[in-house]
């Protein structure tokens, strides 16, 4: 009797303050602040959800709004900014950038309770959201729900952006046993369980829902949502079969600019699918405290070196099987028929970097270090056997192994790795050994991913065992010399690119190649650098690099030009000559002078260079600075570094 009378209570409350808080709160406020000429950050963003908000906490699964305003407070203290829909879109679709720890508010459910309880909260913290709603509740009889008379007000109210969660809510295939099943991820079901959808149908019911969801929600708000949330999680791209997800990907890649299909981790980073995105649903029990401990255990990180409590910390995502830690060993096993698979939170993004790790061999299984994983797709790893280590890599469908290296017959203990990954190449040593003569290639499709350990049994379960894990991302890290002999290759592990003359390679076409190799020996990516080179003379060196008595090695092992600004007095030329070299796939690297930078910030056209290289240490911040970091990735523009005064060699590295 008590729960039903606070929730009469409730919905009194409700309707008694809903005409005061649309005449206030969603007509007067000062709507959220967005700097976005300010912003500079290309990685990533945060993403947390609530399934509702109540009056006390005593609702279930939704959170109350004293606990709201507590995490939402907490949140902005931790220097969290709000971002809305058309940024995150932006954000993946146009490369622009989102502010220092970008946060994507969600409310899902489209719950009355959610808008009016938080909506003072956010108009108090300075933040926006984004209200996911299901398109047939806004016609619908429950007035618990936002109704299509109230949903343009939502959408007007600059603190919110309105979504689609599908159109119809209802479930389906519901029996007395207690199944039911979702509207989008089964077929319908007869008497007795018996199919009564052809796939056909399935595709076209699925396909309508879709559309009659955008179309509902664009009517009634005068605004076409941008975003989907897909019902149930982490079946899409997961685990639901193929028949089923073809239809849903098509629909959703036809009618909605993003889609969240996945819960539980909270951190999207720039190389995720912006139709696969991932949001963190918050427990009604949390605190702030939690809340941000929950946030801070999944955000990226560039250092991993003590591995003892990162099982208890939560660091691990166990896909399948079971993580535990003995000190600084960890072991995985995986469950009868399924492989182990657990991955490090925070190293989505890694790029370049180093890992230090010791596999104990076993004949019941292989162990498996991922180095890049993006999804089951796309991936880069070391399996280890009892017998022999070999490096996979899979882009599709095809599970490709690129390197295998056999263990003496009287090895005995732990397999000791210690990896370099950097760029498109693999440096791998194995107990010690140096075991490829030169570094192993990669695609450049799995360029970034996050690091994780697996657990492949032949006969049922099998125990996998790492131990002294050590894991460190390095920046990019540029050198520019005469010849490759200035170029000192003994601190090429951590060296990512080395810049090189032209000016020799109509000269000595075969040496230069042989440069390209001893460079590419390392690990080592080759620029040529075209200082005085206009575009007539661009167009000539990069037809005679594909056609030189060494064209092949160019082809492989040439990465790109370095280009003047200075040389290009119309901005128009040099955007269509970097289009030139990005057809014969040739990135660019763009040398600016004192003058070419402010160049740069004033040029109309739009230039899009792989690479910034400043002759110029970094400056403190300036508005010239955050004007160019707005407009270019930071994490790909390089500055003039001190060296030693005997060095012929000129180094390049990241700011800070």
């Amino acid at each position: 009797m008590r729960k039903f009378l606070r929730y009469l209570f409730q919905y009194a409350i409700l309707a008694a303050f809903a005409l005061f808080v649309y005449q206030t709160a969603f007509r007067r406020d000062t709507p959220p602040v967005h700097d976005r000429a300010l912003w500079s950050q290309r990685d990533g963003f945060v993403a947390i959800s609530y399934s509702g908000i109540t009056l006390d906490d005593h609702g279930g699964l939704a959170v109350g709004k004293d606990t709201l305003r507590l995490h939402l407070e907490a949140l902005s203290r931790a220097g969290y900014k709000t971002v809305t829909t058309r940024d995150v879109v932006d954000f993946y679709q146009g490369n622009k950038p989102l502010p220092d720890k970008a946060l994507y508010l969600m409310f899902e459910g489209g719950r009355k309770d959610s808008v009016l309880f938080s909506q003072p909260i956010l108009t108090k913290v300075g933040y926006n959201a984004a209200l996911y709603l299901f398109a047939d509740r806004l016609k619908g009889w429950n007035r618990f729900f936002v109704r299509d008379d109230e949903v343009r007000k939502v959408a007007d109210n600059p603190f919110w952006d309105v979504n689609a969660m599908g159109y119809h809510s209802g479930l389906i295939n519901q029996t007395a046993e207690g199944h039911y099943g979702y509207f989008l991820s089964e077929y319908l079901a007869g008497p007795g369980g018996r199919p009564a959808e052809t796939p056909e149908a399935f595709d076209a019911r699925v396909a309508r829902d879709y559309k009659e969801a955008y179309q509902a929600i664009d009517a009634a708000t005068g605004k076409p949502p941008l975003g989907y949330l897909f019902i149930p999680a982490n079946t899409l791209g997961v685990g639901l079969p193929e028949p089923l997800a073809r239809p849903n990907e098509k629909a959703l890649k036809e009618d909605f600019a993003l889609a969240f299909t996945r819960v539980g981790e909270t951190y999207n980073p720039r190389e995720a699918d912006c139709r696969a995105l991932t949001r963190m649903q918050v427990g009604p029990d949390w605190t702030a405290d939690r809340l941000l401990l929950e946030i801070g255990s999944r955000m990226p990180k560039s250092r991993f070196l003590d591995f003892a409590a990162s099982v208890s910390q939560g660091l691990w995502q166990v896909g399948a099987g079971e993580i535990a830690a003995e000190g600084q060993r960890l072991t995985l096993a995986n469950p009868a028929g399924k492989d182990g698979f657990a991955r490090l939170r925070g190293s989505e993004g890694f790029e370049n970097f180093q890992c230090e790790v010791k596999v104990a061999p076993s004949p019941d299984g292989a162990s498996l270090i991922y180095l890049r994983y993006r999804d089951a797709g796309s991936f880069v790893r070391i399996q280890t056997t009892a017998d022999r280590v070999l490096v996979q890599e899979k882009n599709g469908p095809s599970l490709n192994t690129i390197f295998q290296y056999v263990l003496p017959l009287d090895h005995t203990g732990p397999v000791a790795y210690d990896c370099c990954v950097k760029s498109n190449r693999l440096l791998l040593s194995v107990d010690g050994v140096n075991v490829s003569p030169y570094p192993i290639p990669l695609a450049a499709e799995t360029g970034r991913g996050s690091f994780a350990l697996g657990s492949l049994g032949d006969q049922g379960s099998h125990v996998a065992s790492f131990a002294d894990l050590r894991l460190a991302t390095f920046p990019p890290r540029w050198v520019e010399a005469g010849r490759v002999a200035d170029v000192p290759l003994a601190e090429a592990r951590t060296l990512t690119t080395m810049v090189l003359p032209a000016a020799s390679l109509t000269a000595d076409p075969i040496n230069d190649a042989a440069a390209l190799v001893t460079a590419a020996s390392s690990g080592v990516t080759a620029f040529l650098d075209l200082p005085d080179a206009d575009a007539a003379k661009v167009g000539e060196i990069a037809q005679f690099v594909a056609n030189a008595p060494a064209s092949l090695v160019f082809a492989k092992l040439l990465r790109g030009f370095v280009l003047s600004l200075d040389r290009f007095p119309d901005p128009a030329v040099l955007a269509k000559t970097m289009a030139d070299l990005r057809a014969r796939g040739l990135a660019v690297a763009l040398r600016l002078s004192p003058a070419g930078k402010a160049r740069l910030l004033a040029a109309d056209a739009a230039l899009a260079p792989d690479w910034l290289l400043f002759d110029l240490p970094p400056a403190e911040d300036t508005d010239d600075m955050t004007a160019l970091e707005n407009r270019f990735d930071k994490t790909r523009m390089l500055f003039r570094a001190a060296v030693p005064g005997d060095s012929t060699a000129i180094y390049y590295d990241v700011k800070g």
